[in-house]
């Protein structure tokens, strides 16, 4: 009977999830300061194959050091997967952990803190998604673009627009120049202005070795 209502559980869980990627991050919102869906991956990852989602369970007490590490080993997870889509840019890894409870979920907030810095190194980003999050959307300071109906983090490949997020520590913005300062270097990439705006002022900051 508990495995039956378990299931039960595990699949409203993901049914939750699959809802929120269809009719929120696959889609435009008003207030997110620019054009294209929430997420503009999203959509042509599943496509491709490239979106993978697996339920992390935390059990009946949850600790900060149990969920940094289900994402630390998401984070390995996602480096060893065989993946079937060829463009990695695409490569996507959605933890869900559905019996996360309301009044612990401050601590994937702590751990996406944690672990950002290791994610980086590793060329990868994280993202925590949840009811009370409060990560703001890149190009609008008031709206609050993380929300989700079950608890989640994504792993995801390192992506050009996100200079976004890396251009204010000077370790994180290497590891982005590193991999991306040659597409500034060449203008026939038409990168968008805002990226390149915060690229060159981040360069100006933090003068990177990479560059």
């Amino acid at each position: 009977m508990l495995t039956d209502v378990l299931s039960v559980e595990l699949a409203k869980a993901l049914e939750a999830a699959d809802g929120w990627l269809s009719d929120y991050i696959r889609r435009p919102h008003r207030e997110l300061g620019r054009t294209g869906p929430v997420c503009p991956f999203v959509e042509p990852a599943q496509r491709a194959g490239a979106l993978e989602v697996r339920v992390r369970l935390v059990g009946p007490t949850p600790s900060q050091t149990l969920i940094d590490e289900i994402v630390r080993c998401g984070l390995d997870e996602f480096s060893e997967f065989d993946w079937k889509a060829g463009n990695p840019n695409l490569r996507s890894l959605l933890l869900v952990l559905p019996d996360l409870p309301p009044e612990q979920l401050h601590l994937l907030d702590a751990a996406h803190t944690a672990l950002k810095p290791e994610a980086v190194h590793r060329g990868l980003m994280i993202a925590q998604f949840h009811e009370k999050c409060h990560e703001k959307a890149a190009r609008n300071p008031e709206f609050e673009v993380s929300h989700a109906p079950v608890p989640m983090m994504a792993v995801r490949s390192m992506a050009i627009h996100d200079v976004l997020f890396l251009a204010d520590r000077r370790e994180w913005f290497e590891e982005y120049a590193s991999r991306f300062g040659a597409r500034y270097r060449n203008s026939a990439h038409g990168i968008d202005p805002l990226l390149t705006e915060m690229y060159e002022k981040a360069c100006a900051a933090h003068r990177p070795e990479a560059e």
